[in-house]
């Protein structure tokens, strides 16, 4: 059989995205807008331990992932509106990723991570090198991420770190008071992690947008 010669790919002929590895910035709620959200998700949301999943079995590993969840029983309208508003605007502007997204098909969740010393087993919240991107059928659709501040400023530690190339600096401005309300927003398939949180509590509401599956 003859061998084929690959196509002639060029940037002419494909579309290319310069943004790929882009870290957004979005300021998406107002400092009230987040006390509700914390006080909703602790007085009327799901509470669970956040666990990892070894080989067929979901288990606890602190020194891996130490956080609580909060998952609410329906969608918060309102809440999915404004978000949903704010990341495709940014995702279709000239600026952004251009992915196809069509909306959320996944509530958002308030994770908690608390300091060493007012842990219950005396472990600092954090959240290891990973990526949302999962094998399931909804994981495997999620094309945005967003980590939204609900109260920076009020806990020292627990920064969002990325992992785009050779350095993996965290920015320290995230734990100022003038984060709240923002959102990092960040292609989904991007390695990041939380560092242990160090004094306080750390609240945020993590969630993705989703599309048509990388292909």
């Amino acid at each position: 059989m003859k061998k084929q010669s690959p196509p002639n790919l060029t940037r002419q002929n494909l579309t290319r995205c310069e943004y790929l590895s882009r870290i957004a910035t979005i300021k998406i709620f107002t400092p009230d807008e987040c006390t509700d959200i914390i006080n909703t998700s602790l007085n009327k949301w799901d509470e669970q331990e956040s666990m990892i999943l070894q080989s067929t079995n979901f288990v606890e590993d602190l020194d891996y992932r130490n956080a609580t969840m909060f998952v609410p029983h329906e969608p918060p309208v309102e809440v999915l509106k404004k978000i949903e508003k704010s990341i495709m605007s940014f995702n279709f502007s000239e600026g952004g990723y251009g992915f196809e997204i069509v909306g959320m098909a996944e509530p958002p969740c308030m994770l908690r991570y608390l300091a060493s010393d007012i842990h219950p087993k005396g472990k600092p919240g954090k959240y290891d090198w990973h990526m949302d991107i999962g094998s399931k059928p909804v994981s495997s659709i999620r094309k945005i991420s967003f980590s939204i501040f609900l109260n920076a400023g009020e806990y020292e530690g627990g920064e969002l770190e990325f992992h785009t190339g050779r350095t993996t600096e965290p920015d320290q401005a995230q734990n100022s008071s003038n984060f709240i309300g923002s959102a990092f927003v960040f292609p989904s398939y991007l390695m990041h992690r939380v560092l242990e949180v160090t004094k306080g509590i750390r609240y945020t509401l993590v969630g993705w947008v989703h599309g048509n599956s990388f292909v």
